[in-house]
């Protein structure tokens, strides 16, 4: 028989034996099961990621060809494009930078209930000139806000809806309906033939606008002088590239739809 020493000697060597159990570390193989997990979880929150950004791209797609065939369809429906006033066949909003329109604090924030064509266009906007284009007038409408109240007056977007959110894309930046000066040629008696109306849209990453120029001009290859869709870069000439030196697809670039003519 054990001796009471020895019962407790043998008790406290079975309790140490326990706890030691208890605080011995993971095994190689609990390792290893532990990373492949945890590789997994990984993979899924990236594949997931990758899967809203194409999503967020298709939507993007599908709103700028919206924007377009609405234009379109105001000028079926009432003879001009939405904003060219002087009915010049150029909408009349001219743009020559992105210093404001990268932000789009020229665009309302709201909009009133009733979208009334000006009495007279030597007022400044919105006030005594109105919201649209005046009913008999030969004299440009210049503001960027104009073009997007016609389309809601023909009820080809929401009525009442913010041109802050209307030109809002899918990806974050703005989209706008301009008359865009290539400059070329520089002759002042041939104005007609270096502007063209077009559809500005900034903070577009490079992966998207290649998506953008699949769907409407078949190839994404180049963002070169042949295309509707074109990457603008602050000059009066088109990248011969997509990408610069440096990039990579999920860079931020300005990108032109030209809608109607092309330039040459």
């Amino acid at each position: 028989m054990l001796t009471c020493n020895a019962r407790r000697w043998a008790a406290y060597r079975a309790a140490r034996a326990t706890e030691l159990k208890a605080q011995r570390g993971f095994s190689l193989i609990e390792i290893a099961l532990g990373l492949a997990v945890m590789g997994v979880l990984i993979g899924m929150t990236l594949k997931s990621q990758e899967l809203l950004e194409q999503y967020r791209q298709s939507q993007f797609v599908t709103q700028v060809q919206t924007l377009v065939a609405n234009a379109r369809a105001h000028r079926s429906a009432l003879g001009r494009w939405p904003g060219d006033c002087n009915r010049d066949g150029l909408v009349d909003y001219a743009f020559n930078t992105t210093e404001t329109l990268e932000s789009g604090e020229d665009l309302d924030y709201a909009e009133p209930t009733s979208l009334d064509a000006a009495a007279t266009e030597v007022a400044p906007y919105p006030y005594s000139l109105g919201n649209v284009c005046p009913v008999t007038t030969l004299l440009p409408f210049d503001d960027v806000n104009v073009a997007f109240n016609e389309l809601k007056r023909a009820s080809l977007t929401p009525a009442g809806e913010p041109n802050r959110k209307s030109a809002n894309h899918r990806l974050g930046g703005f989209a706008y309906l301009v008359n865009f000066d290539t400059g070329f040629p520089s002759d002042p008696l041939n104005l007609l033939e270096q502007q063209f109306n077009a559809l500005v849209l900034t903070d577009v990453s490079i992966q998207a606008a290649r998506r953008l120029a699949t769907a409407i001009d078949g190839h994404n290859g180049s963002a070169g002088n042949t295309g509707r869709v074109r990457r603008w870069d602050n000059t009066t000439v088109f990248a011969p590239l997509w990408t610069a030196d440096g990039e990579t697809d999920l860079a931020r670039i300005t990108v032109v739809v030209f809608f109607d003519r092309i330039p040459p």
